[in-house]
């Protein structure tokens, strides 16, 4: 396939050096780019969440499993730990086992490019570079998803397969049609290992397989005659199999990871499990759902038209073995996204682009090598005064401007949306940031909303930000405060459930901006505290004292029922400067609640001695600063309202 007459270019520290930097410009554009935050809808459900929890924790993903892979970023992610330490963001060291795959699916794209463009190796650079910048292969090489492994392993079986040509066909040349050739069974044999890890990991990959039994049995069917050959090859096949042990003794060691349902046996488990029952559900043969607004035209929105038809139309060029492999891979991909109801369509789309891109590099090449002569011969019997050197200099810097030009279009179309660094809506943490930021006691429970929980649970068991602290549920909550042997906490937003879900008698007392301490006895021991400042308002309210942070900015105060409380009431947190109470464009500045402890706990249901700790987050407009604070309790009256009392405190202290 290369210019008729002229040799195969030879030239290979060239060749590397621009495979490598192109290698390293991915790299690098991944690392600025790579996923290092979680929205709170990724926390709560999805493939993406799943491997995270899988890879650390190691633990079978979803079905099948995926054991090979979620034991490989185990190690990943083990390695990663140990190189940034333990307490280091683990979603961009978990993004990275992503970014791992797609670096090698890269190399192997540069590799089969210098193939098929026999050695040009800036056609090869330009057209790896162009796939590497494609939106999906992009997207999914920077955050935690298994699909960029999945295209690696289609790109090894292709390379391997035309590798085992090459080999198996010039010893065929020489020795004749009845030859034994050794030398290239090592290619059937990984092309039998890979066939057997993609049973033990995207099974979409192995759509592939078809047509290289073709491939392989077209060049040589003299492969049937070799029995020992095909059993090496079967035994490498199921050999990945085994990794399946992996899920069952999992399954079996935590039977709080199977998911919802009930089953007799773990085996019954395990083989449900791994026949993807909620895959083959969705499996349906309308063809109505593969033609919508987004499929298949994001294939030509991804690729370009122009790289499509001629990527579609380079890979006849690549011979007819070669191209009848490509094109029926192709259209076993696109049956698939029929039959699948495209929701897995994105799993074959992936490494059907490489393919398109082979079929470009091919192309491109050819008119590298013979467009040039071509049209100089045209332009000199229409008489133009250009030489045929220059015909070929401008032809080629077209190509190689072309190329350029699609790639900085492709990259500038991908980056706002690849890009999953530093995302402003990567917010999904902060309600587990809340809770730990109140310093829960040790081995705390804490009982939130659902995204609550999943934050927490992620800082926790992912992150191993403070593992003694236990999300729960309104049962389990309701059970370890029944037994009193761990702390219990309620969020505020959550707060309203206890009464309905955990006990219609518990004792609130505030353990911060967000946490609610809960007890079934009243606490009567009064707590160390920064400043004790002892102040009888009346109605048996005592003010005991307070703690200031400046930092976060937050006040809580300390309240005690030196007898029955009467009435309900309300505090207000008034910050002021020199005495006077501070205003902004809204109004008077103050800081109020209905009810002490975040308006959950009126002070008529306190009893005799019960101490109570109350919370404010102290937030000042920009510019503002206050030097005192006046804490005034009062209640609602008609006409007006009846304050009980005040306490001025320095601010800071």
């Amino acid at each position: 396939m290369g210019r008729p007459g002229e040799a195969r270019p030879s030239r290979r520290r060239p060749a590397a050096m621009a495979g490598l930097l192109v290698l390293l410009a991915a790299g690098i554009l991944y690392a600025l780019t790579l996923d290092n935050g979680l929205r709170l809808a990724e926390l709560q459900g999805g493939d993406l969440i799943t491997h995270q929890y899988a890879q650390v924790q190691a633990r079978p993903s979803n079905a099948p499993g995926y054991p090979l892979y979620t034991m490989g970023g185990w190690l990943w992610f083990r390695l990663g730990r140990l190189l940034l330490g333990q307490t280091a963001n683990p979603v961009p060291i978990l993004s990275s086992y992503s970014t791992f795959w797609a670096l090698l699916a890269l190399a192997l794209l540069y590799l089969l490019c210098l193939d098929v463009t026999w050695g040009h190796w800036p056609l090869a650079a330009l057209c790896t570079a162009f796939y590497a910048v494609t939106y999906f292969f992009w997207y999914y090489g920077v955050t935690t998803e298994q699909y960029t492994s999945a295209v690696a392993q289609t790109l090894a079986m292709v390379w391997l397969a035309f590798r085992w040509e090459q080999v198996a066909g010039s010893r065929l040349q020489v020795a004749g049609s009845e030859c034994r050739d050794q030398g290239g069974d090592r290619y059937l044999l990984l092309l039998a290992l890979l066939t057997g890890i993609g049973l033990a990991h995207m099974v979409t990959v192995l759509l592939i397989v078809p047509p290289l039994v073709w491939f392989v049995l077209r060049c040589r069917p003299d492969v049937l005659r070799r029995p020992g050959l095909i059993v090496r090859c079967a035994g490498l096949a199921l050999l990945p199999l085994l990794s399946y042990l992996f899920v069952y003794v999992r399954g079996a060691q935590h039977p709080e990871w199977r998911g919802a349902g009930e089953w007799p046996s773990t085996w019954a488990w395990f083989w449900q499990f791994v026949s993807t029952a909620q895959g083959r559900q969705e499996l349906t043969w309308a063809l109505r759902p593969l033609w919508t607004s987004e499929f298949p035209s994001l294939i030509w929105g991804e690729l370009t038209w122009a790289v499509l038809v001629l990527g579609l139309v380079g890979i006849r060029l690549l011979g007819r073995q070669r191209a009848a492999l490509l094109y029926t891979t192709l259209g076993l991909y696109f049956v698939f996204c029929w039959v699948d109801r495209l929701g897995n369509w994105y799993q074959v789309i992936m490494p059907a682009y490489p393919l398109v891109i082979l079929g470009l590099a091919a192309v491109t090449s050819r008119i590298w090598w013979v467009a040039g002569g071509r049209l100089a011969g045209r332009m000199g019997r229409l008489r133009f005064q250009v030489s045929g050197s220059k015909v070929r200099a401008v032809v080629r810097g077209a190509l190689i401007a072309g190329l350029l030009a699609l790639i900085a279009c492709r990259f500038a179309l991908s980056y706002p949306r690849a890009d999953s660094s530093n995302r402003p809506e990567d917010d999904g943490l902060e309600p587990g940031r809340a809770i730990l930021a109140d310093a829960p006691a040790a081995r705390a429970a804490v009982l939130g909303n659902y995204g609550e929980s999943v934050s927490l649970r992620y800082l926790t068991d992912i992150w191993g930000l403070r593992p003694d602290v236990t999300a729960v549920s309104s049962a389990e909550a309701r059970r370890l405060l029944a037994e009193g042997s761990r702390p219990v906490y309620v969020t505020v937003s959550a707060a309203p459930l206890v009464w309905s879900e955990v006990s219609s008698d518990v004792r609130f007392s505030s353990a911060g901006l967000t946490l609610v301490a809960l007890r079934l006895q009243p606490q009567t021991e009064i707590p160390t505290m920064q400043h004790a400042l002892v102040r009888d308002l009346g109605d048996n309210l005592r003010f005991l004292g307070y703690d200031l942070q400046p930092e976060r900015p937050s006040l809580a105060l300390y309240w005690q029922a030196t007898g029955p409380i009467i009435h309900d009431w309300s505090i207000s947190v008034r910050p002021t400067r020199a005495g006077e109470f501070l205003f902004d464009e809204r109004g008077l500045i103050q800081f109020d609640h209905q009810h002490p402890v975040h308006g959950l706990y009126p002070t008529s249901g306190w009893v005799s001695g019960e101490v109570v700790r109350d919370d404010y987050a102290l937030s000042l407009p920009s510019g503002l600063q206050a030097d005192g604070i006046v804490v005034m309790v009062y209640r609602p009256v008609a006409g007006g309202f009846q304050n009980l009392g005040q306490v001025e405190l320095a601010w800071p202290p």
